[in-house]
């Protein structure tokens, strides 16, 4: 295909997505010509209706006020063809004006090459003030470049997986074990399906017994922790309380009906922060978070969320763009924003305000303070997938826990 055909149907998908993607918000002022142009992720905010964004609209209001600089939101999809950084990846080339100056992005997306490429560092745009509310939070946002961390992201709203329960669960300790859940007889659900690498529960729980995150964007296996993780669900599988078919789940939403309509038995389910809230408010179920179950008990979490991240290489719009967002980091907005939006505030100090009455505050402190940023997709070598595999042949009961150790081993120094 010559060149400048390839160029002309670049810009007529761009120019499409951006038309059928969102549409702009009521928000912007007459008094600016060129508006601050805002992305929000539809999964967050749907539609301009939900009390969510009635909240934002609100707020933004008196930023516009004081700030005499209209704002433009527009609600784009994610992770698919006209989604936020898809639409940015197109358009930088061939539209860079039609993109926005500053959006919203899974962490997932935060990576060091869309990051060098297609996005604006953040260091030295923000007050210290803000950045110390952050506290240790701050690492969710930073990306390692040329041997050190660089602040890309600034971390707004947090997800982690935990686990979720409606009867009594007995434990034996603070956390919970691998042997409370055989003890109590648990019916154990997780979304356990990956095309490539490895799920994100199993990955916790590796690194619980003692593996290691990747280094140099390879992962080692660890044949301790595997054979003590894979022991576990080869045991839940000998006593009936899990089926191969956590297998085929590729989220929560997979058994979510059958968890909240089926009570003749205990089921611990792994279900996302934003799940639980949504379920305990929307649904007003009787249901109770823990911590996911570790060989040893020693309780963490798989950290992801949302971060605010500057597109616009316009120094003067990524002035304007870091005031809006520091605009949405005042404490009480965020606090409503968030809870709105059923996810965990990045200020520590605020969390207790964004979280329902009743709710134990701690616990979701203590799991934010020992979580770890999840395992990137294809960018760790072949022992996630091989892992995954193991898990996959004890589930169907192909092998014991022993010889799928074994077999991932073999396999990996085979490569």
């Amino acid at each position: 295909m010559p060149h400048r055909l390839k160029l002309l149907l670049a810009c007529a998908f761009l120019c499409c997505s951006l038309y059928t993607g969102a549409q702009d918000s009521p928000n912007v002022s007459d008094a600016n010509p060129q508006p601050l142009r805002i992305w929000l992720p539809a999964p967050l905010i749907s539609d301009e209706s939900s009390d969510a964004f009635q909240l934002l609209s609100e707020h933004t209001a008196e930023f516009i006020a004081n700030n005499e600089i209209g704002v433009q939101f527009r609600i784009k999809d994610v992770g698919k063809i006209g989604g936020i950084m898809a639409t940015i990846r197109a358009g930088k080339e061939v539209a860079p004006g039609a993109l926005p100056d500053v959006t919203l992005i899974r962490r997932r997306d935060l990576t060091p090459t869309q990051a060098s490429e297609y996005l604006q560092s953040l260091e030295t745009l923000f007050s210290s003030s803000v950045l110390n509310d952050l506290a240790g939070g701050i690492d969710f946002g930073q990306i390692p470049l040329e041997d050190e961390r660089t602040l890309f992201g600034l971390p707004y709203l947090f997800d982690m997986l935990i686990a979720v329960h409606a009867q009594p669960l007995v434990k034996t300790g603070a956390g919970l074990s691998f042997n409370d859940v055989l003890a109590n007889e648990a019916n154990f659900l997780f979304p356990a399906a990956r095309v490539s690498g490895l799920n994100q529960t199993f990955y916790l729980q590796y690194l619980a017994a003692g593996g290691s995150i990747p280094s140099d964007g390879l992962m080692a296996i660890n044949e301790g922790a595997l054979q003590k993780v894979l022991q576990f669900y080869e045991d839940l599988l000998r006593n009936g309380l899990i089926s191969p078919d956590v297998l085929t789940y590729q989220s929560p939403a997979s058994y979510l009906n059958d968890f909240i309509n089926r009570d003749d038995r205990l089921q611990l389910a792994i279900f996302s922060v934003s799940d639980y809230l949504t379920m305990i408010q929307q649904q007003e179920a009787a249901l109770l978070a823990t911590e996911i179950p570790t060989v040893d008990a020693n309780a963490s979490s798989i950290l992801n969320g949302w971060l605010w991240i500057l597109v616009t290489p316009d120094r003067n719009r990524q002035a304007l763009a870091a005031r809006f967002i520091e605009w949405m980091m005042e404490p009480a907005f965020h606090a409503d924003f968030a809870r709105a939006l059923y996810h965990l505030p990045s200020q520590p100090a605020i969390l207790s305000d964004s979280l329902p009455p009743d709710t134990d505050v701690n616990f979701f402190a203590q799991l934010l303070a020992s979580s770890v940023l999840p395992l990137p997709e294809g960018e760790a070598g072949p022992a996630p997938r091989l892992m995954q595999e193991a898990l996959k042949h004890v589930l169907h009961g192909d092998a014991t826990a022993s010889q799928a150790t074994q077999d991932a081993l073999s396999q990996l120094a085979e490569r």
